[in-house]
């Protein structure tokens, strides 16, 4: 990818190379516009606030189209991105909500300590490195607490029907996930706490999810963290097991919800990374995710899956396009 790509905006150069793949709109959509003008183009086309935010981050000086000029406009003052993020957020209040859904494409650091700092960055690799083996284990695990209870219970089984009945309630745990997924997305980590002007809710959410619609074009923060995501498996599956799932089949249950997770946070990677073609599934879910990112940010919650929005009434109707998007 060419490092220079030069569009004007009201008068100012900005370079827009790195986000060309990041474009809702599809990079060969603006390629149509290197050198040229687009104040009116973005008016004609409606784009949202967030993404005149975003326009200042790729800000040039005139005389050099690599010197990057960071504009701090209304919003970006309000913090120090020279200093660690997160013990800052909690003094924004009523302009959290604000400040955190205008996108900007910098390098966001979390923390002081360089240890902890790395455990908040998580490589794809690494979500399934520790979620396939914990999986397996849980299968294991539940293979052999499903046995005994038939045995303790004298219930009579083969091999098949135990094989059988513990396929299912695996699968009723993938089945779980989707909602599940709608679940956490929306009344977690779409809480809006800068209405009760609580800086531990805004710390909280902004390390939740937060971070996420601030910096959305950092690989290293698209992955849910497997340490907090451990924290939160367990004291679900502790509240599960405690009201209404039985302790002798929960570990095949949870181990569908883990496959379900672990499918949803690679398609979630993919969908910020991966360029789908035309026609295919996961293009569809690009293009309804992005709508979520930089459009209808209390729509669209379903990311692997349209199924819950549909219910629940927050589906995004993407509009019909006469020309495919590239990325």
């Amino acid at each position: 990818m060419s490092q220079e790509f030069l569009i004007e905006h009201k008068g100012q150069k900005h370079n827009v190379a790195k986000f060309l793949k990041f474009h809702p709109g599809g990079s060969n959509t603006i390629k149509y516009f290197k050198n040229g003008d687009i104040t009116e183009q973005l008016i004609k086309t409606h784009h949202s606030p967030s993404a005149y935010e975003l326009l200042k981050d790729y800000r040039v000086s005139d005389d050099n189209p690599q010197e990057y000029i960071r504009e701090e406009g209304d919003i970006e003052h309000l913090v120090d991105w020279t200093k660690p993020m997160f013990w800052q957020v909690g003094s924004l209040g009523p302009r959290y909500r604000e400040w955190v859904l205008a996108p900007v494409d910098r390098n966001l650091r979390l923390f002081h300590s360089d240890f902890i700092e790395k455990l908040t960055r998580t490589p794809v690799y690494l979500v399934p490195s520790v979620w396939v083996p914990i999986t397996l284990l849980l299968l294991y695990i539940g293979y052999g607490r499903v046995s005994h209870f038939y045995m303790a219970t004298h219930t009579p089984f083969t091999q098949l029907s135990l094989f059988t009945w513990c396929c299912w309630y695996y699968i009723c745990g993938l089945l779980l996930w989707p909602l599940l997924e709608y679940t956490i997305h929306r009344w977690i980590f779409h809480l809006k706490p800068n209405n009760s002007r609580s800086p531990l809710l805004i710390t909280l959410h902004f390390g939740l999810h937060g971070l996420h619609h601030k910096v959305p074009f950092d690989d290293g923060r698209l992955l849910f963290p497997p340490v907090p995501a451990g924290i939160l498996m367990y004291l679900g599956y502790s509240l599960a097991t405690s009201l209404f799932i039985p302790t002798w089949n929960a570990p095949l249950v949870l181990a569908g919800v883990i496959t379900g997770y672990l499918t949803y946070d690679l398609i979630h990677f993919y969908l910020h990374y991966g360029s789908p073609h035309e026609g295919s599934y996961l293009y569809n879910m690009k293009r309804y995710h992005n709508q979520h990112h930089f459009a209808h940010y209390e729509s669209g919650f379903g990311i692997s899956s349209k199924f819950w929005d549909h219910i629940f009434g927050t589906l995004i109707v993407l509009r019909k396009l006469n020309r495919t998007l590239k990325w």
